[in-house]
């Protein structure tokens, strides 16, 4: 039996890219199988693009797959026809914890981080955040931070939707991210003249593992960026007693909105040329 070819890559740039909402793949997904589109897809799909029926298009599951899907006779649903193969994704999984920037500026974190490779975003309030913990962040907001993910890695064509974690204070964070293996690096950035690059810091951490076993080994790196002001040094000694090691951007000041999407640019490009 054969079996079905991939679509070329510059077939599949061409394509629309739909992400699906979380209640889409609650059953697995697989060739043949149908999806029942949202009231939103149905009409970006057939009004807002005018796609006819039998139209493809890509449809990301939100767990790393690309599924290549037609448009049914019935308006309200799409088959899956294909599996496509896509390597954009990082090897390692990236976490950013950001402490909330001034107005809406955590909005342009989340597309950027999103376009770099991050696979989850926690916004934290820390000392110095404006809004100060225990502040209840709507569902409205939380649900718009989510669909901007949603866009960017449609965009950047990612196989992954970075999920946008609830807000939560910097302490309940480092709770989650007790000492751990050398398989995790954390990593918090400040402004110290003597801290080390977090280049430097990650050619480190990777000389130290087994030859031939570095991504293998390194599953996850973990980083924390500080708001305006950045952190407080209780902030410091809390994530150090974590298990974070703390780590400089370079010898110039940046702000709140640059400096994660500097940290993630440089974790981003090592991970690529490894």
């Amino acid at each position: 039996m054969l079996l079905p070819q991939p679509i070329s890559q510059t077939k599949k740039r061409r394509l629309q890219r739909v992400t699906l909402q979380e209640h889409q793949t609650e059953t697995v997904l697989e060739i043949n199988c149908a999806i029942a589109l949202t009231s939103e897809q149905r009409h970006y799909l057939h009004n807002v693009l005018r796609l006819d029926i039998g139209a493809e298009f890509i449809a990301l599951d939100r767990q790393g797959n690309w599924w290549l899907t037609k448009l049914s006779i019935d308006a309200d649903h799409a088959q899956i026809i294909d599996k496509l193969v896509n390597n954009s994704e990082l090897d390692t999984q990236i976490t950013l914890g950001v402490a909330m920037p001034k107005g809406s500026n955590i909005e342009s974190i989340i597309r950027q981080a999103t376009e770099l490779g991050v696979r989850q975003i926690v916004p934290l309030f820390s000392d110095r955040t404006v809004i100060k913990s225990g502040t209840e962040i709507g569902n409205q907001k939380r649900d718009r931070w989510q669909r901007i993910a949603e866009e960017a890695s449609e965009l950047s064509l990612r196989t992954y939707v970075p999920k946008i974690n609830k807000p939560q204070s910097f302490k309940a964070w480092l709770g989650d991210h007790p000492p751990t293996s050398a398989q995790i690096l954390k990593y918090i950035c400040v402004t110290h003249p003597d801290a080390t690059h977090l280049l430097s810091s990650l050619q480190d951490a990777y000389e130290r593992l087994p030859v031939a076993d570095h991504l293998a080994q390194i599953f996850q790196i973990i980083i924390a960026t500080g708001c305006e002001g950045g952190w407080t040094a209780r902030e410091e000694d809390m994530a150090i007693a974590s298990g974070f090691i703390p780590v400089s951007l370079g010898d110039r000041v940046l702000s709140a909105t640059t400096a994660p999407v500097v940290a993630l640019s440089i974790v981003s490009a090592f991970l690529d040329t490894k």
